[in-house]
């Protein structure tokens, strides 16, 4: 087969490259190969602009979860057709890797290269949000707010860390502004959203029964965000694993939601900033997306 692969460096400093290079070895020892590193957002973009004149059977993304969005984005914008036995593999290299979760992949080298040289896949599910597309989750309100707030270079030196730091220093300073949403001809304010196509938040945290392969959007709507109310919705997920149990929380499986902010409002795609916007649109689409399982 002939496969792409993509490291992008910033995702993890560039600590991955050892464990990146020996899955590459491997698979170079029955397979064509084209392998490249990134650093900057237009050395991706000008791999993936390319990426339909070499006729590749797979697409390797070696990163976190914001890399293989951008990805699979950038392939769409650029109109890839994806034919039905082209698939993406995932190698877990970012800071939380919920899709490593959900592909149930482990971090072995042997058991990486034997996913990514197999013909199991699956067909995933992306959600359209405004006019790009989401894999795993979107967050309008507090949790983008975090995301927006986390410098890169200091995401590369401490991690999963910085999102604790980060996350208490806006639970503490908490400050939210309504948002007016629509769903199946209701109207209601909210001060957070959190939209997902996975079952996994925050980490491996479950917080639902769906996953990327099931044709189903599940979206919460948080009314009144208070600190006390979001201690019991984190204390719900890890004792329950079902963030719908919270009663001050709107649980829609909606396939259409309108979002509408007075101001500006933050929002993150599968923990990547993803900018401020005034209308948000959110829609499971028809778009699939073959994935490497274990």
């Amino acid at each position: 087969m002939y496969f792409c692969l993509i490291y992008n460096l910033n995702s993890s400093s560039g600590r991955k490259s050892k464990f990146i290079n020996k899955i590459l070895s491997k698979l170079k020892e029955s397979n064509s190969v084209d392998y490249f590193e990134t650093k900057t957002v237009d050395q991706a973009k000008k791999i993936l602009e390319d990426f339909s004149q070499k006729n590749y059977d797979r697409l390797i993304i070696a990163g976190g979860d914001g890399s293989v969005s951008f990805a699979i984005n950038e392939l769409i914008k650029n109109d890839f057709k994806f034919k039905e036995d082209f698939a993406v593999g995932y190698i877990p290299a970012g800071t939380a890797n919920l899709l490593q979760a959900e592909l149930s992949m482990n971090k072995k080298v042997d058991d990486i290269v034997n996913v990514l040289i197999s013909n199991n896949y699956k067909p995933s599910s992306l959600v359209k949000i405004n006019e790009n597309y989401f894999l795993l989750m979107a967050g309008i309100g507090w949790d983008a707010k975090i995301v927006h707030s986390i410098n890169s270079k200091i995401k590369k030196i401490l991690g999963k860390i910085i999102f604790g730091i980060k996350g208490f220093q806006y639970f503490i300073l908490m400050n939210n502004k309504k948002l007016n949403v629509t769903f199946d001809g209701k109207f209601y304010q909210a001060d957070w959203i959190l939209s997902s196509n996975t079952k996994y938040y925050a980490g491996h945290h479950i917080i639902n029964n769906t996953n990327i392969f099931e044709n189903e959007l599940v979206t919460y709507i948080f009314k009144d965000l208070t600190r006390l109310g979001l201690l019991y919705s984190i204390f719900l997920i890890i004792i329950n694993g079902d963030l719908s149990k919270n009663k001050n929380v709107i649980t829609t499986y909606s396939k259409n939601i309108t979002i509408k902010g007075n101001d500006l409002v933050p929002v993150q795609i599968d923990g990547d900033n993803f900018g401020l916007h005034k209308r948000i649109h959110l829609n499971l689409s028809n778009k699939k997306v073959n994935f490497l399982i274990q």
